[in-house]
């Protein structure tokens, strides 16, 4: 089993964008498992403490021996077919957990990059984190189907 564990600033409320992402979480099989972690945004006063605030949040609760990724529009830009090769070889490396971040308004702490073992970008543009999070949800449900040889992403 494949345990992706998205860390990620923010919470969702009910909404079409909420409904999407428990859409795709319920699509996909046993054989994958997605975990989410909604971690308040911090109220310091400036930009570096709320992002080292944030850091210690979503750096609290991380699985051992897991792969960690950071997303970030810094990071490497994959297809759907990189992504899902990428995940591929991990898991033959012997990984089985793989942790995703997702920052809040200000991104990430570099302390969360460091730590990361590879940064990911889903594009160049400012995502807000309930639609990133849409996303990365969906590219795990594709990555699962490219994985199976499944239609879904033709």
């Amino acid at each position: 089993m494949i345990k992706f564990q998205i860390n990620a600033i923010g919470k969702l409320k009910k909404s079409p964008t909420f409904e999407l992402i428990e859409d795709y979480k319920n699509r996909i099989h046993n054989q994958i498992k997605v975990n989410e972690l909604e971690f308040k945004r911090s109220q310091n006063a400036s930009e570096d403490s709320v992002k080292q605030a944030e850091a210690e949040l979503l750096l609290s609760d991380v699985p051992k021996n897991s792969y960690l990724i950071s997303m970030d529009e810094t990071g490497d830009l994959l297809t759907s077919h990189e992504f899902a090769k990428f995940i591929e070889q991990k898991t033959n490396e012997g990984y089985s957990s793989f942790v995703f971040f997702i920052g809040g308004a200000d991104g990430l702490h570099s302390s969360v990059k460091k730590r990361s073992n590879r940064m990911i970008s889903l594009g160049k543009i400012t995502l807000p984190h309930m639609l990133a999070r849409l996303i990365l949800v969906e590219q795990i449900y594709r990555i699962e189907k490219i994985m199976d040889n499944h239609p879904y992403d033709k």
